[in-house]
């Protein structure tokens, strides 16, 4: 295992509060399809603002022309009124959360799935130098949180702002002195809430980074859960997996102590706010005798004002939802503006399968010195075999990866048909190419489904005719369903041969103009591979074909093999001329 690093997403600097606002408008182009909701929820906030500032004038009315006045008549119908704001107040709020968690949901799968897609297009490079864990938790808990953080802070916030200032109008109706006395302490509770904000943003981007390699750790455990049973490293991976844990939890713990702290404070601030206005009220009737300032009024003032703290109050909360969708946005964009493409967009003509390599030179890094491949010159005619052989590092594979277009970047060219590949788009170019890897990857599904992927293209008809010319046919007829045998994550519910068999099939089913063997027969039984040699000597006779193969059975019946050392080519020719050459 390897040791886990924090990966940071570009993007991740230090903004204002207002610089972390305009972010939110990067959802816009997966908002703007909800038009309609949005209206509507917007629409119900102004009633909510108002309702609240009624309810407290509705009690300034039981309480002057009811209580003070002893009579009953204004007490039952402004108790009556009361109950209906309440009610109404609720709906609309129900309402409207409802409204804005559907847009919010909508949206988030609607991005979810641009993720996706995203990460698929980028190059090979940006994976090399990402951990699949980070990216898992991109797709998954940073949207977890994202949905959670626009539903909880964004909008209720929006909602709070609007009965704030609702709160603040109801205030001034009643009594301008007062209100301006109410309001002397909110600078001082900006000053917080902006001090707080910042503080809680650094907090919780870093017990996101901390998450996300906690994550990276447990896959990495999951995919290589044979090999530390095989090492005997459970100890050392679990004392790690706690290491990893502790941090995530103090980075979290960091974030809890801070809303803790924030809350503290504007309630303590809220209670002396109350303390003040009831003073200076108090003080205005008995020193000046004024009916400006009622029993009623003071009932109201003092409910307005513990209705204006009360989302204040809770703004550590708030601010804590809102640093946290600010975090994740800030996260799953700065995945979004990674434009890390491997270059051409135009579609390739109808493939005849030649291939040729025009003094290429690569490598991975454009920092290091040394070359992959060197100098490359080769020709492979349409409808011919050619293997690549040469010792680990050489560059067989790296050959198979820059003709499919998983990498860009290189020196020369090379061309199909004697057209440059450069300006072609790779994921068209490499549905006319099919690869049998070393490592095969199978999905949770059918045995239909792991031959022909789910494409449209390909028929039932096609996926059996292809396993019946692998001789695959034979045994998945055997399986419990046939082509319907769910298979297990990986494939592990068959043999290592039958996995074998069915890549080589999957490869076949797309009816490929070029088709590459990555060491296809590898780990394939001699039964197997008596049975793949078999077909692939009629199969290939239509076919351009590159084999990447140590076993001599493979690459004996290959047009010409090429020889690599160093990423340079050193000899070239069939396997009869190779091997009278002495030196090879």
């Amino acid at each position: 295992m390897t040791e886990q690093t924090s990966q940071n997403t570009p993007g991740q600097k230090t903004t204002s509060i207002w610089g972390d606002f305009r972010r939110l408008s990067k959802l816009w182009p997966d908002l703007k399809s909800h038009k309609r909701l949005i209206v509507f929820a917007g629409l119900l906030i102004p009633v909510i603002s108002g309702l609240q500032m009624a309810s407290p004038m509705t009690i300034r009315y039981i309480v002057d022309e009811g209580i003070v006045k002893k009579d009953a008549d204004p007490i039952a119908f402004g108790a009556l009124i009361f109950l209906g704001i309440v009610i109404f107040e609720y709906l609309s709020r129900a309402t409207q959360s409802f409204l804005a968690a559907k847009v919010v949901h909508r949206m988030v799968r609607s991005l979810r799935n641009r993720l996706l897609d995203h990460v698929l297009r980028l190059r090979l490079s940006y994976h090399d130098k990402n951990l699949s864990g980070t990216l898992v938790t991109r797709a998954t808990s940073d949207f977890d949180n994202l949905s959670e953080s626009l539903n909880m802070g964004v909008l209720n916030s929006v909602v709070d702002l609007a009965v704030l200032v609702g709160c603040v109008i109801g205030m001034l109706m009643l009594n301008v002195q007062l209100t301006l006395v109410a309001l002397l302490l909110l600078p001082v509770v900006g000053t917080i809430v902006t001090w707080f904000s910042r503080s809680l943003k650094q907090a919780m981007l870093k017990a996101r980074r901390k998450i996300a390699t906690l994550n990276a750790f447990i896959q990495e455990c999951l995919y290589g859960n044979t090999t530390i049973k095989v090492l005997t490293a459970e100890e050392d991976a679990t004392k790690r997996f706690h290491q990893y844990n502790v941090a995530y939890r103090d980075a979290q713990m960091g974030t809890v102590l801070l809303d803790a702290c924030m809350f503290s404070i504007l309630d303590g601030i809220a209670s002396i706010t109350v303390g003040i206005a009831l003073y200076v009220g108090i003080t205005i009737v008995l020193q000046t005798d004024s009916s400006a300032i009622t029993a009623g009024i003071l009932v109201a003032f003092v409910q307005l004002i513990q209705q204006m703290f009360e989302p204040l109050k809770n703004l550590g909360n708030k601010m804590a939802m809102l640093q946290g969708a600010f975090t994740s946005i800030e996260r799953v964009f700065g995945v979004l503006d990674t434009k890390s493409f491997v270059s051409g967009g135009e579609s390739p003509p109808l493939l005849k399968g030649k291939v040729a390599f025009e003094h290429v030179s690569f490598r991975y890094n454009q920092d290091d010195e040394a070359w992959i491949v060197r100098n490359l010159n080769f020709e492979a005619p349409a409808g011919t075999s050619t293997a690549f052989v040469g010792a680990t590092g050489s560059g067989k594979s790296t050959i198979i990866k820059l003709l499919t277009k998983l990498y860009d970047g290189y020196e020369g060219v090379i061309a199909i048909d004697d057209e440059d590949i450069r300006h072609w788009d790779g994921r068209q170019l490499r549905r006319a190419i099919a690869i049998v890897p070393q490592d095969i990857v199978l999905f949770d599904g059918s045995v239909a489904f792991n031959i022909g992927l789910d494409r449209p293209d390909i028929t039932l008809e096609q996926i059996q005719k292809a396993a019946r010319n692998v001789g695959a046919d034979s045994f998945i007829q055997e399986l419990n369903g046939g082509y319907d045998y769910r298979l297990r994550e990986g494939g592990t519910n068959l043999s290592h041969g039958q996995r074998q068999l069915l890549a080589f099939a999957r490869a076949l089913a797309q009816d490929p103009k070029i088709l590459i063997l990555d060491e296809a027969t590898s780990s394939v039984d001699a039964q197997s591979e008596a049975i793949i040699q078999k077909a692939v000597e009629t199969l290939l006779k239509e076919r351009t074909t590159m084999v990447i193969a140590h076993r001599l059975s493979t690459i004996r019946q290959c047009d010409q093999i090429i020889v690599l050392d160093k990423g340079q080519i050193v000899e070239q020719g069939n396997h009869t001329e190779l091997i009278a050459k002495e030196e090879v």
